[in-house]
Protein backbone atom coordinates (compact mmCIF):
# COMPACT_ATOMS: atom_id res chain seq x y z
CA UNK A 1 0.00 0.00 0.00
CA UNK A 2 1.51 3.21 -0.94
CA UNK A 3 1.50 6.12 1.80
CA UNK A 4 -0.85 8.62 2.42
CA UNK A 5 -0.25 12.09 3.57
CA UNK A 6 -3.47 13.66 5.01
CA UNK A 7 -3.15 17.11 6.69
CA UNK A 8 -6.36 18.23 9.16
CA UNK A 9 -6.34 22.31 9.35
CA UNK A 10 -8.62 23.15 11.80
CA UNK A 11 -8.92 26.37 10.26
CA UNK A 12 -6.79 26.74 6.59
CA UNK A 13 -6.04 27.21 3.07
CA UNK A 14 -3.51 24.68 2.62
CA UNK A 15 -0.37 23.55 4.85
CA UNK A 16 1.10 20.43 3.63
CA UNK A 17 3.69 20.48 0.48
CA UNK A 18 2.16 20.28 -2.77
CA UNK A 19 4.59 17.67 -4.04
CA UNK A 20 5.77 14.78 -1.28
CA UNK A 21 7.98 11.75 -2.25
CA UNK A 22 7.69 9.76 -4.93
CA UNK A 23 4.35 7.59 -4.45
CA UNK A 24 3.01 9.71 -1.69
CA UNK A 25 -0.50 11.32 -1.58
CA UNK A 26 -1.76 14.48 -0.42
CA UNK A 27 -4.87 15.59 0.80
CA UNK A 28 -5.32 19.01 2.13
CA UNK A 29 -8.55 20.33 3.13
CA UNK A 30 -9.72 23.35 5.15
CA UNK A 31 -12.02 26.79 5.20
CA UNK A 32 -11.57 30.05 6.20
CA UNK A 33 -13.82 33.03 6.88
CA UNK A 34 -15.96 32.77 3.34
CA UNK A 35 -13.01 30.40 1.41
CA UNK A 36 -13.01 26.95 1.09
CA UNK A 37 -9.87 24.62 -0.61
CA UNK A 38 -9.59 20.65 -1.17
CA UNK A 39 -6.76 19.94 -2.96
CA UNK A 40 -5.83 15.64 -3.50
CA UNK A 41 -2.53 15.09 -4.93
CA UNK A 42 -0.38 12.14 -6.03
CA UNK A 43 3.15 12.66 -6.27
CA UNK A 44 4.84 10.73 -9.44
CA UNK A 45 7.95 11.69 -8.46
CA UNK A 46 10.15 14.02 -5.48
CA UNK A 47 9.41 16.64 -7.80
CA UNK A 48 6.14 16.47 -9.34
CA UNK A 49 3.05 15.70 -8.65
CA UNK A 50 -1.11 16.24 -9.99
CA UNK A 51 -4.46 16.53 -8.94
CA UNK A 52 -7.93 17.41 -8.24
CA UNK A 53 -8.31 21.33 -6.98
CA UNK A 54 -11.03 22.99 -6.31
CA UNK A 55 -12.12 26.24 -4.19
CA UNK A 56 -15.37 28.07 -2.95
CA UNK A 57 -15.48 31.70 -2.77
CA UNK A 58 -18.47 32.60 -0.68
CA UNK A 59 -19.67 35.77 -0.76
CA UNK A 60 -22.41 38.03 -2.94
CA UNK A 61 -21.27 35.83 -5.79
CA UNK A 62 -20.81 32.82 -3.96
CA UNK A 63 -18.27 31.21 -6.56
CA UNK A 64 -16.45 27.67 -7.89
CA UNK A 65 -13.51 26.64 -9.27
CA UNK A 66 -13.11 22.42 -9.61
CA UNK A 67 -10.19 21.45 -11.87
CA UNK A 68 -6.91 19.17 -12.51
CA UNK A 69 -3.61 20.84 -11.56
CA UNK A 70 -0.08 20.16 -12.04
CA UNK A 71 2.51 20.66 -8.93
CA UNK A 72 6.47 21.07 -9.24
CA UNK A 73 9.13 21.39 -6.23
CA UNK A 74 11.93 23.96 -8.05
CA UNK A 75 14.08 23.97 -5.62
CA UNK A 76 14.62 22.13 -1.62
CA UNK A 77 17.16 22.66 0.27
CA UNK A 78 17.80 19.84 3.03
CA UNK A 79 19.78 21.67 5.53
CA UNK A 80 21.78 19.88 8.54
CA UNK A 81 18.57 20.97 11.17
CA UNK A 82 16.02 22.48 9.00
CA UNK A 83 14.31 22.25 5.11
CA UNK A 84 13.06 24.68 2.36
CA UNK A 85 10.79 24.48 -0.38
CA UNK A 86 9.43 26.35 -3.25
CA UNK A 87 6.55 25.41 -5.37
CA UNK A 88 4.55 26.48 -8.16
CA UNK A 89 1.61 24.84 -10.02
CA UNK A 90 -0.35 25.24 -12.69
CA UNK A 91 -4.51 24.35 -13.46
CA UNK A 92 -7.37 24.38 -15.55
CA UNK A 93 -11.02 23.56 -14.74
CA UNK A 94 -14.05 25.36 -14.66
CA UNK A 95 -14.79 28.43 -12.58
CA UNK A 96 -18.47 30.28 -12.45
CA UNK A 97 -21.12 31.75 -9.78
CA UNK A 98 -22.59 28.40 -8.11
CA UNK A 99 -26.30 27.89 -10.30
CA UNK A 100 -25.14 29.83 -12.73
CA UNK A 101 -22.89 27.19 -14.92
CA UNK A 102 -19.85 27.27 -15.35
CA UNK A 103 -16.98 28.59 -17.44
CA UNK A 104 -13.37 27.51 -18.45
CA UNK A 105 -10.62 28.76 -16.08
CA UNK A 106 -7.52 28.40 -14.82
CA UNK A 107 -5.27 28.13 -11.19
CA UNK A 108 -1.62 29.16 -10.24
CA UNK A 109 0.26 29.01 -7.15
CA UNK A 110 3.21 29.83 -5.79
CA UNK A 111 4.50 28.26 -2.25
CA UNK A 112 7.78 29.33 -0.16
CA UNK A 113 8.20 27.55 2.84
CA UNK A 114 10.61 26.56 5.84
CA UNK A 115 10.69 24.71 8.72
CA UNK A 116 13.09 23.15 11.49
CA UNK A 117 11.67 20.91 14.30
CA UNK A 118 10.40 23.88 15.93
CA UNK A 119 9.88 26.46 13.63
CA UNK A 120 7.48 26.80 10.45
CA UNK A 121 7.10 29.13 8.15
CA UNK A 122 5.50 29.68 4.76
CA UNK A 123 3.83 31.94 1.98
CA UNK A 124 1.12 30.85 -0.10
CA UNK A 125 -0.19 32.32 -3.57
CA UNK A 126 -2.60 31.47 -5.88
CA UNK A 127 -5.03 32.98 -8.04
CA UNK A 128 -8.17 31.64 -10.06
CA UNK A 129 -9.33 33.26 -13.52
CA UNK A 130 -12.08 32.80 -15.88
CA UNK A 131 -14.61 35.24 -17.35
CA UNK A 132 -16.53 35.27 -14.56
CA UNK A 133 -14.02 34.57 -11.53
CA UNK A 134 -10.96 36.50 -10.43
CA UNK A 135 -9.56 35.82 -6.79
CA UNK A 136 -6.20 35.88 -5.55
CA UNK A 137 -5.23 34.05 -2.08
CA UNK A 138 -2.29 35.50 -0.08
CA UNK A 139 -1.02 34.28 2.71
CA UNK A 140 1.75 33.88 5.35
CA UNK A 141 2.20 31.88 8.34
CA UNK A 142 4.33 31.18 11.55
CA UNK A 143 4.57 28.39 13.69
CA UNK A 144 6.20 27.11 16.57
CA UNK A 145 6.25 23.53 17.80
CA UNK A 146 5.47 22.95 21.35
CA UNK A 147 7.89 20.51 22.01
CA UNK A 148 10.94 18.83 19.93
CA UNK A 149 9.98 15.44 18.57
CA UNK A 150 11.80 12.85 16.35
CA UNK A 151 10.94 12.02 12.37
CA UNK A 152 9.10 8.81 13.91
CA UNK A 153 7.33 10.31 16.89
CA UNK A 154 4.25 12.89 16.67
CA UNK A 155 5.29 16.52 15.49
CA UNK A 156 2.86 19.28 16.31
CA UNK A 157 3.14 22.69 15.15
CA UNK A 158 0.86 25.42 16.38
CA UNK A 159 0.91 28.05 13.38
CA UNK A 160 -0.87 31.44 12.82
CA UNK A 161 -1.69 32.61 9.80
CA UNK A 162 -2.65 35.67 7.91
CA UNK A 163 -4.74 35.23 4.66
CA UNK A 164 -5.51 38.08 2.07
CA UNK A 165 -8.45 37.21 -0.42
CA UNK A 166 -9.35 40.03 -3.08
CA UNK A 167 -12.81 41.02 -3.95
CA UNK A 168 -13.68 39.57 -0.16
CA UNK A 169 -15.50 42.27 1.78
CA UNK A 170 -12.94 40.98 5.05
CA UNK A 171 -9.37 42.36 3.70
CA UNK A 172 -7.38 39.95 6.37
CA UNK A 173 -8.24 36.83 8.05
CA UNK A 174 -6.88 35.66 11.16
CA UNK A 175 -6.26 31.86 11.14
CA UNK A 176 -4.87 29.98 13.66
CA UNK A 177 -4.11 26.15 12.63
CA UNK A 178 -2.39 22.91 14.31
CA UNK A 179 -0.70 20.98 11.95
CA UNK A 180 0.43 17.43 12.65
CA UNK A 181 3.43 15.38 11.15
CA UNK A 182 4.68 11.32 11.87
CA UNK A 183 7.09 10.02 9.78
CA UNK A 184 5.53 9.69 5.99
CA UNK A 185 2.24 10.18 7.63
CA UNK A 186 -0.16 13.38 8.76
CA UNK A 187 -2.37 11.45 11.21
Amino acid sequence: MKPLIISILFAATSAAHPVAFEGAYQLMFGTAGEVQNLEFYQSYSAQAAWGLHAMRFEDDEDEIFTGIQHNWLLKRWNLPSAQANVYTGLGAGLAGEVGNGALPAAIGFFRADYETRRIYTAFDAKWVESDDVSRGVFSVAAGIAPYKAEFDQLNTWLILQLEHVTGMEDNLEIIPKVRFFKAAVFP
